[in-house]
């Protein structure tokens, strides 16, 4: 379940070679959150007693230009019977940003996704946070956390 989580936020544009962004500067969530390999996040970190992630995915390079909403759409398009409970634009980083908490249903079990969307010097972030929804509230704090150290360069 959580490698999905780390893969559900894996945006495929089209046109051009897509690269992570270099000189992306954070501090990794502490214990009990430890880093993983996850094929679609450039950082993966979970959560050894709830199996919970954290996540970023960069994507730079691109010729295409997806809309923050349409990065969110795709970001989210592996929930079934989801339910959007917030969304918010903000300013993060210094740029526009959409952050979305949602819930939903992967395989059957209900699961609830926090993202953090922007786009900075030419590439698109993506921050994310989630895991079973019963278990989604207790560890959202080192999400927060996470999202304040986070700098784009």
């Amino acid at each position: 379940m959580s490698f999905l989580f780390a893969g559900c936020v894996s945006v495929q544009l089209p046109g051009g070679k897509i690269t992570p962004a270099k000189d992306v500067s954070f501090e990794e969530p502490s214990a009990p959150f430890k880093k993983i390999k996850a094929i679609n996040a450039d950082k993966t970190w979970q959560s050894e007693k709830t199996g919970n992630t954290i996540s970023f995915l960069s994507e730079c390079g691109g010729t295409a230009d997806p809309s923050l909403q349409s990065i969110e759409t795709e970001s989210l398009s592996a929930m079934n019977n989801l339910r959007i409970v917030s969304t918010e634009n903000l300013q993060y980083n210094g740029r526009e940003a959409r952050q979305t908490i949602s819930t939903g249903e992967v395989d059957g079990v209900s699961v609830q996704l926090a993202l953090l969307i922007f786009k900075k010097n030419g590439c698109n972030y993506t921050l994310s946070y989630g895991g079973l929804q019963k278990q989604f509230t207790p560890e959202l704090r080192y999400f927060e956390k996470f999202k304040s150290e986070f700098k784009a360069p």
